[in-house]
C-alpha cells in the first residue's frame, strides 16, 4: 500500500514538474515575441513620424497649390 502511494506521489510529481517547465518555456516565448512586437510598434511609430513631418507635408501643401492660411475665416451659423 505505502509503495503504491509512493509510486502515485512520484508520478504525479514528474507529471506536475512537466507541465510547470512547460509553462516557463511558454512564457518566455511569449515574453521573447512581446519584446518583438514593442520593437516592430517602435519601428512603426519611427516611420510614420518620418512620413508626417511638418517640413514634408508643407513641401506636399506647396507642391499641390495649398497655402497656409495665418488666420483661417471659417463658416458659422446663427441660431
Amino acid at each position: 500500500m505505502l509503495f503504491t502511494i509512493v509510486l502515485v506521489g512520484g508520478v504525479f510529481y514528474i507529471v506536475q514538474t512537466g507541465a510547470l517547465v512547460e509553462k516557463r518555456h511558454e512564457l518566455e516565448a511569449l515574453k521573447k515575441q512581446l519584446n518583438d512586437l514593442k520593437t516592430a510598434n517602435a519601428d512603426l511609430k519611427n516611420e510614420y513620424y518620418r512620413l508626417v513631418d511638418p517640413a514634408k507635408l508643407e513641401a506636399a501643401a506647396s507642391n499641390s497649390g495649398l497655402t497656409l492660411e495665418k488666420r483661417p475665416l471659417y463658416l458659422t451659423s446663427t441660431q
